[in-house]
């Protein structure tokens, strides 16, 4: 099997940019696949592929883009991610949830640094402040080094601004670049504003080919620069045009507030970031933590659900890959925090271990314990299993977050295992509550009316069914 990963592995990489080939060698793969593959929920994966490989889908002019604009050391990550994480890491994952008695997450989120360059409205990691620590270079091997071992060869990088930390770690000769070298079969997402990417960091990048920077982008030029600070706009397009022109593998991380949803919900938005060379485009809802939680700046819940409808119009229908962290749920069969499976959970610059990056409550600290799997033993946590029977009790996909769909759920959780708050400020569940339930309401009755009646999501009829769940549509 290890032989065959290899061959797979290779065969990806070192094919040149010939995209009809390129296809035809996936389809293959997808046809063979299929006899081999560890699941159901796998089989179908790949027969979806070949179907749309068949119908020359948009997901597959996305593949044709990748083969097209991308450096070969990133076809060579994807297909490490497909084979060794997706596939191979699926069984690890499935083994040591045997022995262990708990599946572990697919990912986690490590945020090794609060400092940032800018000083953007609403960062989750705002609140923190200056003089903050930073992760070791020691403590991100300790921690990628237990994930590897679960299976996991995807990690997230966040921050923050992680490229503060490119060149070198405090305390470290080294960097996140040389983090990505050592572990050069795992793939790092890296959340980032992007002001910082030059030429020299984009061709570092594209020669690792394991590194892949989502930039921080909240619209066009007026609405960047009004949550970001002037000229932020421009610097994000330079950094777009270095990556580029390097090849990279690159996408677009959005921010949709009330201010500013009817402009990244819109055609030539999603069109404007496919001409800048973005592969792939993560959506986020503004949430009300971190710098000054401003309620006023949530979407309500028509505004959500055009933002919805329009993320997974553009996911069926253009060659770029989106989808949104709390809209996109019906693919993850709901909220993915706390280590669910598929899941992840979030590490902070202190070494707090939270159930995700934007529910900043903990009960565990990677420096406080002795133990060789700090992580491990947070997700065997009450707080983490308390936020797990949440999200268990929860029956519609598309309200899936104990933020702002369900608080009093995490209310519950917070208070009745003692986690404590990792950050300065949060204000989500005392004066901010009342008003979250409120709105959590107006969302429920329109996501039902989307999951039970819209029909939209037939196609996950069979694996909802199957756990027990309503089926959609």
């Amino acid at each position: 099997m290890i032989e065959i990963r290899r061959r797979i592995i290779e065969a990806v990489a070192e094919m040149g940019a010939d995209e009809e080939r390129f296809v035809a060698h996936i389809r293959s793969l997808a046809r063979f696949g299929k006899h081999i593959a560890p699941t159901a929920s796998h089989r179908r994966q790949l027969t979806m592929l070949e179907d749309a490989i068949e119908r020359d889908l948009p997901a597959v002019q996305l593949i044709r883009r990748v083969v097209r604009e991308c450096h070969p050391s990133h076809r060579r990550a994807l297909a490490n991610l497909a084979v060794s994480h997706a596939w191979d890491g699926y069984r690890e994952r499935e083994r040591f949830g045997k022995l262990q008695g708990l599946r572990p997450p697919s990912f986690i989120v490590i945020s090794p640094l609060a400092t940032c360059n800018l000083r953007c409205t609403g960062c989750y990691a705002g609140a923190y402040g200056d003089g903050e620590p930073i992760l070791s270079y020691e403590t991100l091997e300790r921690l990628i080094d237990e994930v590897r071992g679960w299976g996991c060869r995807f990690v997230t990088i966040s921050g923050g601004e992680p490229t503060l930390l490119w060149d070198r770690i405090p305390g470290s000769e080294r960097g996140l670049r040389d983090l990505a070298a050592q572990y050069d079969d795992t793939l790092f997402l890296m959340y980032t504003n992007g002001t910082l990417i030059d030429r020299p960091m984009a061709a570092e990048m594209a020669q690792l080919g394991n590194v892949t920077p989502a930039i921080s982008v909240e619209g066009h030029r007026e609405q960047t620069d009004a949550r970001r600070g002037e000229g932020v706009y421009d610097r994000v397009l330079g950094a777009m045009a270095a990556l580029r022109e390097e090849r990279v593998l690159f996408g677009a991380s959005v921010t949709y507030t009330s201010q500013n949803w009817e402009t990244v919900a819109s055609d030539e938005f999603i069109d404007e970031l496919i001409d800048l060379g973005c592969m792939y485009a993560w959506y986020f809802m503004y949430v009300p933590i971190g710098r000054d939680p401003d309620l006023s700046l949530m979407a309500t819940a028509e505004q959500r659900d055009v933002v919805a409808r329009k993320t997974w119009e553009w996911l069926v229908g253009r060659p770029i890959f989106v989808a949104d962290f709390w809209n996109s749920g019906a693919l993850t069969k709901g909220c993915i925090a706390a280590g669910a499976q598929s899941g992840y959970l979030h590490v902070t610059h202190r070494g707090d271990i939270c159930p995700c990056v934007f529910m900043m409550y903990s009960a565990h600290n990677v420096h406080e314990m002795q133990s060789q799997t700090p992580l491990l033993d947070a997700l065997r946590s009450d707080f983490f299993e308390a936020i797990r029977e949440g999200q268990r009790s929860q029956d519609n996909p598309l309200a899936p977050c104990q933020i702002v769909d369900h608080p009093e759920t995490l209310k519950h959780a917070v208070e009745s295992c003692g986690a404590r708050s990792t950050q300065e400020g949060q204000r989500i569940l005392d004066g901010l509550h009342p008003e979250l339930i409120a709105r959590a309401r107006e969302w429920e009755e329109l996501a039902r009316e989307r999951w039970t009646c819209s029909g939209t999501f037939r196609n996950f009829a069979e694996a909802y069914s199957d756990d027990g769940w309503l089926p959609p549509g």
